[in-house]
């Protein structure tokens, strides 16, 4: 099991077996949402110098909230939007990203006890211009991957198709 927590400890989830992939995202919506975040809290900063989010991700079925619950509050960017960020309103912590018509959770990488290092960097077609990237030997996909998109897939059919909840979590 792996732990997943908020920065006072209060929103508790468990992750079993191995995450799908560890990645930076350079997207403009989780550069949006990260900066969000940063402005509110003085926690470690979700997105990075380059405009990076970091994210560990699982399947939903293979995690759990096993405490605290009830403090997760969901933040969109737009409203009706699939994709909700929850942040534990006990301490401000972002804690993951959840697209409710998918199959995996994005956790922030910073509340992954252990987390694996990244593996690659994606989405980078939406850095803003003047912005460089680290020299940190990590790929750069200007979108999603296309291994990363056949691994989906897979995972995908492996599950018979299904969406299914995080455990504990409220829609």
């Amino acid at each position: 099991m792996t732990a997943i927590t908020c920065a006072c400890g209060t929103v508790r989830l468990e992750a079993e077996g191995a995450p799908m992939l560890c990645a930076v995202c350079h997207c403009s919506s989780c550069r949006i949402a990260g900066q969000e975040f940063d402005a509110r809290t003085d926690l470690e900063p979700i997105v990075d110098a380059s405009g990076g989010t970091s994210a560990v991700l699982w399947r939903k079925d293979r995690v759990r909230c096993v405490a605290g619950c009830e403090r997760l509050e969901p933040h969109r960017l737009t409203l009706g939007s699939p994709t909700r960020r929850m942040v534990a309103s006990c301490c401000g912590a972002p804690m993951f990203l959840d697209f409710t018509k998918g199959f995996w959770l994005t956790v922030y990488r910073g509340r992954v006890e252990h987390a694996p290092s990244p593996s690659i960097r994606v989405m980078t077609g939406d850095v803003p211009v003047g912005v460089v990237l680290p020299e940190d030997g990590l790929p750069r996909v200007r979108g999603h991957s296309g291994r990363f998109m056949l691994k989906m897939l897979m995972t995908r059919l492996g599950m018979g198709l299904r969406s299914p909840r995080v455990t504990g979590v409220a829609d």
